[in-house]
Parts: structure tokens; C-alpha cells; sequence
């Protein structure tokens, strides 16, 4: 799962940033200084910051520029109590990819998060070219293959005993949704999300979120 880095000199916000993203499948690392962010950014590679602009030792702003400037060009979202539009428009001049103001809804916050990993996520490999061996070779692998469906409902409610929404929450997570995609998609609370998240992994056995999908084709 992808690697997130924390700047954020709050403890309590950064402590809650990271159970959640942690309980989202992310990888997480906090600093709470802006030299410490600078070693990790550069050392670790992070796939995405979260980035206040507060720190103690040198304004957030400062450390975006210094991380363009080493030609670190991680998506990085600001997280900051400054809500002018002058401060915004200096943390995309400066090579934002996106900006949210505290207090801030957490809901809102999983969902850019999980957006803004997916664009920058590399694109697929482009198909072969019609007619080439390589599409013929691909064609006959696919006629090939067997084609498990998924689960069925009524085989999700018999075997692991799961109600109507606990369903449709396994479905969204075999598409890999986030518990913030997962609560827009439902209309719920995150947390709402995230608690049925919790109990849906219990009834089926399994410990990660990755694990449901290969379930629920697996046994199809």
C-alpha cells in the first residue's frame, strides 16, 4: 500500500491522521519539524505528503520550496489553518497539488488523499497492437482461462453470515475503495465506513482489505 508522510507539529492531529490512514491500508510517518520532513521525504520517497504549514523550525511554505528545489516531486497536500486565497495561490505556485483548511473534514481529507494517489499512480502498459503476436498470444490466454464470478449475495449471507450493507461494503472494498469512498459511495460517516470495514474483515477471516477481493473471486 502506498506510503504517506505526516508533517504536522499538532501530536494529537498527526496521532489521528496516522490511525486512520493506518486503518486505511497506509503506510504512515510522521515528523513534526521541518528538518525531520526533509531527511524522510528525500530518504524514504514517500508516495504522498500531508503537509502543515506551521512548524516550528521553518515555515511549511519553505519546505515545499526546498523539496521542488531537490527535485522531490511527491504530490504534496497542504494541511493548514491559513485559509486566505493569497496563502493558497502561494501553495500551488510553490508546487502544491492540492490544499485543505483546518478544521478540516476527515471524510473530505481519506477522499483527496485516495484522488490524489490515483493520478499519481503510473500509467498501465499500453495493449498490444491488434493482429501482433502479443495480442493473439494475450487472446488465447484469456479464452483460456477460467472465469470465476464473485460471491454471491446469498452465498456472502450463508457463509459468513453478512447483512445487506456489510455486502454491498465487501463489494466496494473488492474494488478497492477507500472507507472515504466507501462512505460517499453509501451515504454514511467515515467512521460509519470505517466500522463496518472493521466487522467485514472479522466475518470473513481475513486480515487486510486487499485479502477481500481475491476472497470473493476466489470461492466464486
Amino acid at each position: 500500500m502506498s506510503r504517506i508522510l505526516v508533517v504536522e507539529d499538532s501530536l494529537d492531529i498527526a496521532e489521528g491522521l496516522q490511525r486512520s490512514l493506518e486503518y486505511d491500508g497506509y503506510t504512515v510517518s510522521l515528523a513534526t519539524k521541518a528538518a525531520h520532513a526533509l531527511a524522510v521525504a528525500t530518504s524514504d520517497k514517500p508516495e504522498l505528503i500531508v503537509l502543515d504549514l506551521g512548524l516550528p523550525d521553518k515555515d511549511g511554505y519553505e519546505v515545499l520550496r526546498e523539496l521542488r528545489e531537490r527535485g522531490v516531486m511527491t504530490p504534496v497536500l497542504i494541511l493548514s489553518a491559513r485559509r486566505e486565497e493569497a496563502d493558497k495561490l502561494q501553495g500551488f505556485r510553490l508546487g502544491a497539488d492540492d490544499y485543505v483548511t483546518k478544521p478540516f473534514s476527515i471524510l473530505e481529507l481519506m477522499a483527496r488523499i485516495s484522488a490524489l494517489l490515483r493520478r499519481a499512480n503510473p500509467a498501465p502498459a499500453p495493449a498490444p497492437a491488434p493482429g501482433s503476436a502479443a495480442a493473439v498470444a494475450a487472446s488465447a490466454a484469456a479464452e483460456a482461462a477460467p472465469r470465476p464470478g464473485p460471491l454471491s449475495d446469498e452465498a456472502l449471507r450463508e457463509r459468513y453470515s453478512l447483512t445487506a450493507r456489510q455486502i454491498e461494503v465487501v463489494r466496494l472494498l473488492a474494488e478497492g475503495c477507500s472507507n472515504a469512498e466507501i462512505a460517499t459511495r453509501l451515504e454514511m460517516s467515515y467512521y460509519t465506513a470505517r466500522n463496518h470495514t472493521e466487522q467485514v474483515l472479522g466475518k470473513l477471516g481475513v486480515s487486510s482489505r486487499a485479502a477481500v477481493g481475491a476472497l470473493l473471486y476466489a470461492q466464486g
